[in-house]
């Protein structure tokens, strides 16, 4: 008997929880396919497949469910309904219906796996793991497998928080283009300390954001995500009152953590046509106004040029690199 394949689209939920479903499901016996990075087909094919006002995210988790179900052609496809993950607030809700979004966007379609994560702590998630085992590999345990894709997240987090980038904390992520450059900087570039915030699947999507990681390393910048602080001292920094979204208060804590460790400036990258970073956005702005800091507002969609955000992040790092050295009393130029 094959081994049954089991397809993760690498959108989405893909870049905050895949050590833990891709862990989960290679222990319990099925082969974990996961589509490729996001490329132009791979976008095309989500427009096809999905309503012209969804956010560009969504319609490049179309894109990765079409490669997975016609390319690599699995047998399962892994979409869960994320709902809460234990911080008091929720997704999107076009997390909240993905899987009726898919069942109704595609006319062939594998078994779909769309377990409601609803979940605070690790017993619940434990339970929840339990009911999926019984349904889909009756004849494993899942204590062996539980434990080892806890094991799983838990470290990939941990290293995120100690500053590696995605691709060094989990192998699968090492096809990203994200590398950090190992180049020596001057004093002054050294100083150059910029916060990249936005939700996951736009922050590392090099596609869509036209690489503004490695185009950032290139110049020298030294990089800090949301991923980087741990969630109970990323907590310290919220607000008085949080949002309703999940991602929207990670990004406006993440933005204060940093604020308060004397970054140079901030980038957020947001998706048009998403309701909730239109709040975020704001937030951020006035947190950035308090403090003196340039922020830099980055709006992507599929019409979106490599060229003009390249043109906008070189002339930000140029103000930022201008600042510093006004602060140093250094000459502008040379």
């Amino acid at each position: 008997m094959s081994t049954m394949r089991i397809g993760i689209p690498r959108s989405l939920f893909f870049y905050s929880y895949l050590p833990f479903w891709q862990t989960f499901w290679s222990e319990l016996g099925y082969e974990v396919i996961v589509s490729p990075l996001t490329n132009k087909d791979i976008l095309d094919q989500g427009i096809a497949h999905s309503a012209t006002d969804l956010c560009v995210p969504v319609k490049i988790f179309h894109g990765h469910v079409s490669y997975l179900i016609n390319q690599a052609v699995v047998d399962v496809l892994f979409v869960p309904r994320m709902v809460n993950v234990g911080t008091n607030d929720t997704f999107c809700p076009k997390f909240l219906a993905l899987p009726e979004m898919i069942n109704c966007s595609f006319s062939t379609m594998p078994a779909m796996v769309s377990p409601r994560i609803d979940v605070r702590g690790r017993l619940q998630l434990f339970k929840l793991c339990t009911d999926l085992q019984r349904q889909w590999a009756p004849k494993k345990s899942v204590w062996g497998p539980f434990e080892k894709a806890y094991t799983a997240q838990s470290q990939y987090e941990a290293q995120l928080a100690n500053g590696l980038s995605i691709d060094q904390a989990w192998p699968t992520f090492a096809e990203s283009k994200y590398t950090e450059a190992k180049k020596s900087l001057s004093s002054i570039t050294s100083e150059l300390k910029i916060a990249v915030l936005g939700y996951p699947y736009a922050v590392y999507d090099s596609f869509i954001n036209g690489d503004v990681l490695k185009k950032l390393s290139h110049l020298g910048v030294s990089i800090v995500t949301a991923d980087m602080i741990p969630f109970k001292k990323r907590r310290l920094h919220r607000l008085s009152k949080d949002l309703f979204w999940h991602y929207s208060n990670m990004v406006i804590q993440a933005g204060v953590f940093w604020l308060n460790q004397s970054v140079s400036g901030l980038i957020h990258i947001t998706n048009f046509a998403c309701g909730p970073d239109a709040m975020v956005g704001k937030m951020l702005e006035l947190a950035c106004k308090q403090q003196n800091k340039p922020l830099l507002t980055l709006t992507l969609d599929e019409q979106t040029g490599q060229i003009g955000i390249n043109t906008r992040i070189e002339a930000f790092v140029d103000m930022l690199q201008r600042r510093i050295r006004y602060a140093h009393n250094l000459p502008l130029h040379g």
